[in-house]
């Protein structure tokens, strides 16, 4: 029988969310590029890719942001972005083309999804407690 960790999905933490992000960036991106995967594993570091706002109007922001073309990686930035170059949008290179937006693969990954729905999710659960509990000790 599973037991109780195993059956609870326990809420992601923001570090966790940035590296499965890195993490699946690295393996979306091209094979034959050189260093750049190595280069974006040893950058990309989840306290330089998350950001978190909060504005006078009690919104709160979240973003999460990936170096795609690191030091010694800089050719990264074509693989990301394929507007940039003709030859990797039209797939003159030896990389294959299901290489381009390798970034935004793994942002908009579903494993990665499901990670902030459950994080946004639960930290509102967890707002909605904090208030609950303000306004029963007001009364």
């Amino acid at each position: 029988m599973a037991s109780l960790d195993k059956i609870v999905k326990k809420t992601p933490t923001l570090s966790q969310i940035a590296n499965v992000i890195q993490k699946k960036a690295v393996a979306f991106a091209p094979k034959k590029t050189g260093n750049l995967k190595n280069k974006l594993e040893s950058f990309n570091r989840p306290a330089g890719m998350v950001k978190q706002t909060m504005t006078g109007k009690g919104k709160f922001s979240l973003s999460f942001t990936i170096d795609v073309s690191p030091p010694g990686a800089e050719y990264g930035k074509y693989w990301n972005d394929p507007n940039v170059s003709d030859s990797v949008r039209k797939g003159k290179t030896k990389n294959v083309p299901e290489s381009i937006n390798f970034a935004d693969k793994a942002i908009n990954d579903p494993e990665v999804q499901l990670m902030i729905d459950k994080f946004i999710a639960d930290a509102t659960d967890e707002i909605v407690r904090a208030i609950t509990t303000e306004v029963k000790n007001l009364e």
